[in-house]
């Protein structure tokens, strides 16, 4: 894991549109809630691959900023059979730092992981977390996803643009909130927001 301080069978329908700008509210309201106060030092866990654009926006904030490089993995794990021991995430996502995170950056990468993981990963991720850390993601609500995560590039702190997609197409999960919730213990949704493309923009926060 690098450390930076601040300064699934291919389908063939359309992908859903992987590409241009998003108005991201969820993700607004969290940094004017990070500007609120100026002084605290953020501990921020980005679970994509290390990202200049990623880390100069929150360079604006005294932090510092935990490289996860883990989304490219997600959509090979599988499910272990009932003779086989359970995935070991502290292995796939090492969570060494001494302190507790106050935000984690999953981009679309929840929509990657196989349901039966998703409350095992969930877990893994809220050990290392402070009472009333951030999650923020995005999740697929239309029938196809590109067969990989898509980097997202930020914008300003209420928009951000998706590269575009290229290769083959999987089934979108397309969870319902309610459902979703289910599978993350430890989190609550704190926001969820519908956007025009189809996006669903959620803000989870673990539960003090």
């Amino acid at each position: 894991m690098a450390l930076f301080a601040k300064p699934k069978t291919p389908g063939i329908a359309p992908v859903q549109s992987q590409s241009g700008e998003l108005g991201c509210p969820a993700f607004a309201s969290l940094v004017e809630t990070l500007e609120r106060e100026p002084e605290h030092k953020y501990h921020i866990l980005d679970l994509a691959a290390a990202s200049g654009n990623h880390i100069e926006f929150f360079s604006r904030f005294r932090c510092r900023y935990h490289i996860g490089d883990v989304l490219h993995v997600l959509p090979d794990l599988s499910p272990p059979e009932e003779d086989e021991p359970a995935l070991d995430f502290g292995r796939i996502l090492p969570l060494n730092m001494p302190d507790r995170l106050d935000l984690i950056l999953a981009w679309d990468g929840l929509n990657y992981l196989d349901k039966a993981l998703l409350p095992q990963f969930s877990q893994h991720l809220v050990r290392q977390c402070n009472p009333g850390a951030w999650l923020h993601a995005f999740i697929y609500t239309r029938g196809e996803m590109a067969a990989q995560p898509v980097q997202f590039e930020v914008l300003s702190s209420n928009a951000m643009r998706r590269q575009a997609a290229t290769g083959s197409t999987v089934g979108a999960p397309c969870y319902p909130q309610r459902v979703l919730e289910k599978l993350m213990p430890g989190f609550r949704t704190a926001q969820s927001r519908l956007l025009k493309n189809g996006l669903q923009e959620c803000l989870f926060q673990v539960q003090e």
